[in-house]
C-alpha cells in the first residue's frame, strides 16, 4: 500500500514537471516565434533605410548637374558680354569717316553690352537662389540620413539581440519536434 502510495505520488510528481516543462516549452516556442517576426520586420525596415539613403544620394547627384549646368551658363553669359565689349573697344578705336554710322554701332554694342550685363546678374541670382536652395535641402537630407542610420544602428543591434536570444532559447531548450 506504501509503496503504491509512493509511486502514485512520484507518478503525479513527474505530471507535473512534465507539464510545466510543456508549458515552458509552449512559451519558448511563442517567443522564438515572436522574435523571428520581429526579426523579418526589422530586416525590412533595414532595406528601406538602405533604399532611402540611396534616394538620398541620387537627389544629390541632380542637384550637383544642376548647379554645374548653371555654372555653365553664367560663363557662357561672361565670354558673350566680354566679346561684347571688346568690339565696342575695337569700334571706339577705328576712325570711322561716317559718324552717324559710328555712333549708331557704339548704341547697338553698348545695348548688347548692357543686355549681357543683365543676363548674367540674372543668371548668377538665380544660381545663388538654386544653390541656397539646394544647401537647404541637402542639410535636411543629411539630417534625415544621420537619424535612419543612428535607427539603422539601433535595429542591427536589436537584431542581433533577437537572434542571441533565439540560439539561447534553442540551446536551453533542444528539442526534435515530429
Amino acid at each position: 500500500g506504501e509503496e503504491i502510495d509512493s509511486l502514485q505520488k512520484i507518478h503525479v510528481f513527474n505530471m507535473q514537471k512534465l507539464k510545466n516543462s510543456e508549458l515552458r516549452l509552449a512559451k519558448t516556442e511563442q517567443k522564438i516565434r515572436e522574435l523571428a517576426l520581429n526579426i523579418k520586420r526589422k530586416e525590412e525596415l533595414i532595406k528601406e533605410l538602405v533604399r532611402t539613403g540611396k534616394d538620398a544620394q541620387s537627389v544629390s547627384r541632380q542637384y550637383s548637374l544642376k548647379i554645374s549646368i548653371l555654372e555653365q551658363e553664367i560663363e557662357q553669359a561672361k565670354r558673350e558680354l566680354s566679346e561684347t565689349q571688346k568690339q565696342l573697344q575695337e569700334l571706339d578705336s577705328k576712325e570711322l569717316r561716317d559718324i552717324p554710322e559710328k555712333v549708331m554701332l557704339q548704341k547697338e554694342c553698348q545695348k548688347k553690352v548692357e543686355a549681357a550685363k543683365l543676363k548674367v546678374q540674372r543668371e548668377a541670382r538665380e544660381l545663388e537662389q538654386k544653390v541656397a536652395q539646394m544647401k537647404h535641402q541637402q542639410s535636411q537630407m543629411q539630417k534625415r540620413l544621420y537619424e535612419e542610420s543612428e535607427k539603422k544602428k539601433q535595429l542591427e543591434a536589436e537584431l542581433q539581440q533577437d537572434q542571441h536570444q533565439i540560439k539561447v532559447g534553442f540551446f536551453l531548450f533542444p528539442y526534435k519536434k515530429d
